[in-house]
C-alpha cells in the first residue's frame, strides 16, 4: 500500500510540474507547445500557422517568388506542399552548412491552409484523383483536400484577411496575366483561375 502512495504521489507532483510547465511563462513552455502543434496535438491558430508558413516556406522560396504562383503554373496547394520535404531534403545535401526545417504533416496542413487563403485555392480545377495521387502518404493532407474550405479553420480564417492577401488573391491577375509569355508577345491574355 505504500508503494501505490507513494506511486500516486509522484504522479501527481510530475502532473503540477507539468501543468506549471505550460501555464507559467517560461522558455520550456514555447518548446513544448510548439512541438505538440508540430506533432497535430494542438491546433495552430490562423495566425501563427501564417508565421509557420512564412518561417518554413521561406527556407527555399522568397515570398516574391511564392507571390507569383497561379493557376496556370502548377497544382494547388495541398498537392505541391508534400514535395516541400523532398526540396528541404535535396537542400539539406547541397548545402550541408545551412540549417533546414522539415515539415511535419500537421505543419503541411496549416501551410497548406495559409497559402490557399492568401494566394489562392484552385483545387477544384483538378481532378481528385490526380490530386490524392500527388499527395501520396500525406494521409491529413487527403483529409485536408476533402473538407469543404469553410471547415477549415486556418484557410477560411485567412480568407478574411484582405491585408494579408497576396498574389492570384490580391488583385495581382494584372502581373501574372503575362507569365509564360515570350517579351514582346502581344496577344491578348486572360487572367480567370480557370483559363
Amino acid at each position: 500500500m505504500k508503494a501505490t502512495t507513494i506511486f500516486s504521489m509522484g504522479l501527481v507532483a510530475l502532473l503540477i510540474i507539468v501543468v506549471a510547465g505550460v501555464i507559467i511563462p517560461n522558455p520550456v513552455k514555447g518548446l513544448i507547445l510548439s512541438e505538440a502543434k508540430a506533432s497535430g496535438y494542438v491546433e495552430y491558430t490562423p495566425m501563427e500557422a501564417y508565421d509557420l508558413a512564412k518561417t518554413i516556406c521561406t527556407q527555399c522560396h522568397s515570398v516574391e517568388r511564392i507571390k507569383l504562383y497561379c493557376p496556370r503554373c502548377g497544382p494547388p496547394f495541398v498537392a505541391v506542399v508534400p514535395h516541400m520535404q523532398t526540396f528541404i531534403d535535396n537542400f539539406r545535401k547541397s548545402k550541408p552548412d545551412m540549417e533546414f526545417t522539415n515539415i511535419t504533416q500537421p505543419q503541411a496542413v496549416a501551410i497548406v491552409q495559409v497559402w490557399n487563403a492568401l494566394v489562392g485555392n484552385w483545387e477544384t480545377d483538378f481532378r481528385e484523383q490526380d490530386i490524392l495521387k500527388l499527395i501520396g502518404q500525406y494521409d491529413l493532407l487527403a483529409e485536408l483536400y476533402k473538407t469543404p474550405v469553410e471547415q477549415r479553420p486556418i484557410e477560411y480564417a485567412l480568407s478574411m484577411r484582405d491585408d494579408l492577401k497576396i498574389g492570384h488573391m490580391s488583385g495581382q491577375l494584372d502581373a501574372q496575366k503575362d507569365l509564360g509569355k515570350k517579351p514582346g508577345d502581344n496577344t491578348k491574355s486572360t487572367t480567370g483561375p480557370n483559363q
